[in-house]
């Protein structure tokens, strides 16, 4: 068993789940029983009266190194979620250490916030071949 990392942003601009199913889909699953189960890529849910989505399928590579394809194909996959929500900061952990959504009866904290120089575009002169990674491309799952 892995660790997942959990990460938040908050829906300032209180996007509706379907919205959000819209725009960043869902993953389909076939049940033993021959149905399918649906879940959403991004799942709303409120905390503390504030609105926020989690990532419930992130990507297992998420160490942001300067120049790194992996990183590059993440962030602006993170900047377009963080717009969309109209969000300041992205949270980002790991399921060791906080789950992604409250449950009731579990104890539930956010995230830290990443540190907005890593969401910040690269500097494309020194590191020219960023400019064309694909969102979310080369990541391991």
């Amino acid at each position: 068993m892995g660790v997942n990392f959990v990460i938040i942003i908050e829906n300032r601009v209180g996007r509706t789940q379907e919205e959000v199913n819209a725009a960043f889909g869902v993953q389909r699953f076939t049940l033993p029983s021959g149905g399918e189960e649906v879940v959403p890529e991004w799942q709303c849910f409120t905390w503390e009266g504030r609105s926020y989505a989690s990532w419930l399928f992130t990507p297992r590579y998420f160490e942001p190194e300067v120049g790194d394809p992996r990183w590059e194909a993440l962030r602006k996959y993170l900047v377009r979620v963080r717009d969309f929500f109209g969000a300041d900061e992205v949270l980002v952990s790991n399921d060791v250490v906080c789950t992604d959504m409250p449950e009731e009866g579990e104890e539930f904290w956010l995230p830290v916030p990443l540190d907005k120089a890593l969401l910040a575009e690269p500097d494309l002169e020194q590191f020219p071949e960023l400019a064309e990674v694909g969102e979310l491309k080369r990541l391991i799952w």
